[in-house]
């Protein structure tokens, strides 16, 4: 029964718990409201994720337990625990063991059943975006291949039973209560593509292992109390040195990112497909000029830490990058010219640090930031688009300036002084010569050779004059 993506509402009729023979139930995506009825005993499918059910799980069926191989309750409004019997201890042979379980986005509480063990071939386990507390329990399951128990209120130390669950590809424990060091050990997983343990309480340096992950895409540690220096090895992060596409299987992705200034859940990777996200730490030192052999790196954030020294030019050298934020630290000297090269980069914000010099210009990158927010607290920095003007530059009408102010306005003085000239001359003759000639012919014959060589020598004496001015 395939009822998904429609506009069904109403309660789901109790009696579908007496289907019998059903294996598949998918009403997904539909405004199906009310009750949780008790779920039918389904063999492979049941998927009754983004509706707005309420009340508490309940999966048992008359006298066994039960569980079909994938099970979706996500994006509805159920409360209360997990059921102890999410998972049948011995699952019958003619039954496909449960491979996906996604209790996520919901209201539950308590803490994990330790029982999610018994599902042995288990490999999807997303159980985010609840209320859930406690530790995660050590026989979560070895086969898992994504685990993510994002934005709980979950405790205690990192769990290190996870570095043996050798096929792990996600890893999501994100917006918990975690806390102390992470484990050097986890470097050794090979098949990891997204670390996210953002919004938590560990502590310590960054271990250098973790550079060692050769599949990593998504690196997400921001929100804690990391400090030291940020580890020199980043070219050991094969996957990220050049162009990459994640690949999840089945799997939707979801993970969150600091996106533009603020946090956005992510459900796929069509935004970033790569992102290294280290802010809000206490990490200080210099940014590893290792940090541009990243070329296919999409998404790059050290803001609100202690960095200091220079901004590496060799970022300019990663060409997928599309987003930028290196504020709130203490950089110094100029921006590196080249970043003005990065064509896809359509979100840069180097605001709050201690640079200097001349913005660099180009014809994407001044388009950046056209408001000067991305270079906001930089008492040193001057040029385009902040209204402080470099030493050496001329403002020119609304502000423009350029090296050929000073001769402009040279020519436009020579060009007034020229008028004047040529106006008094002008003058001077029409009062001169026609105001005294209409005199003259009043007047008597003798006075005429006299006023033409009294004219003649005023017209010597200018002309002189205008030669030796000029």
């Amino acid at each position: 029964m395939d009822l998904s993506h429609n506009n069904l509402t109403g309660a789901i009729p109790s009696c579908i718990s007496n289907l019998k023979k059903l294996k598949v139930l998918d009403l997904s995506k539909n405004r199906l409201h009310g009750l949780l009825p008790l779920l039918p005993r389904v063999e492979y499918l049941i998927d009754l994720s983004q509706n707005k059910l309420t009340g508490e799980i309940s999966i048992e069926n008359g006298e066994r337990l039960f569980i079909p191989s994938t099970i979706s309750l996500s994006y509805n409004e159920l409360s209360g625990s997990i059921p102890s019997s999410v998972c049948s201890p011995k699952p019958r042979m003619s039954y496909t063991p449960t491979e996906y379980i996604n209790l996520s986005n919901n209201k539950l509480s308590g803490i994990i059943p330790s029982t999610i063990g018994d599902c042995s071939f288990l490999i999807y386990l997303n159980l985010g975006n609840n209320n859930l507390t406690g530790i995660i329990p050590t026989s979560i399951g070895y086969s898992l291949e994504y685990l993510a128990l994002n934005d709980n209120n979950l405790d205690g130390s990192f769990p290190t039973f996870i570095l043996e669950i050798s096929h792990l590809t996600v890893l999501n424990l994100g917006n918990n209560n975690f806390e102390g060091i992470i484990p050097s050990g986890l470097g050794s997983m090979d098949s990891l593509k997204i670390l996210s343990l953002r919004s938590n309480r560990f502590n310590g340096s960054i271990p250098e292992e973790i550079m060692n992950m050769q599949e990593l895409q998504i690196l997400d540690l921001s929100a804690n109390s990391f400090s030291g220096l940020i580890p020199f090895n980043l070219g050991n992060l094969t996957s990220l040195t050049g162009k990459l596409s994640i690949t999840t299987g089945m799997y939707r992705v979801q993970y969150q990112l600091a996106i533009k200034g603020s946090t956005a859940q992510l459900e796929q990777m069509y935004i970033y497909n790569s992102g290294i996200d280290l802010s809000s730490n206490s990490l200080d030192g210099h940014i590893p000029e290792e940090m541009g052999l990243l070329k296919g790196l999409g998404m790059l954030n050290l803001s609100h830490n202690l960095f200091s020294s220079n901004i590496p030019a060799s970022i300019g050298n990663i060409s997928s990058l599309q987003s930028l934020d290196l504020s709130s630290n203490r950089l110094s000297g100029s921006i590196p010219q080249n970043l003005t090269s990065i064509d896809r980069l359509g979100f840069l914000n180097l605001s709050h640090n201690n640079l200097s010099d001349r913005i660099p210009r180009g014809s994407h990158f001044d388009t950046l930031s056209l408001d000067g927010s991305a270079f906001a607290g930089n008492e040193f920095l001057c040029g385009f688009p902040l209204k402080k003007v470099c030493d050496g530059d001329h403002v020119i009408g609304t502000g423009d300036t350029g090296p050929s102010s000073k001769v402009d306005e040279d020519d436009q003085e020579d060009g007034k002084e020229k008028f004047k000239l040529y106006a008094i001359v002008a003058i001077g003759f029409v009062v001169g010569l026609w105001g005294l000639f209409l005199v003259l012919l009043l007047r008597k014959q003798k006075w005429w050779f006299p006023y033409w060589k009294f004219v003649d020598s005023v017209a010597v004496r200018i002309v002189e004059g205008c030669i030796h001015k000029n």
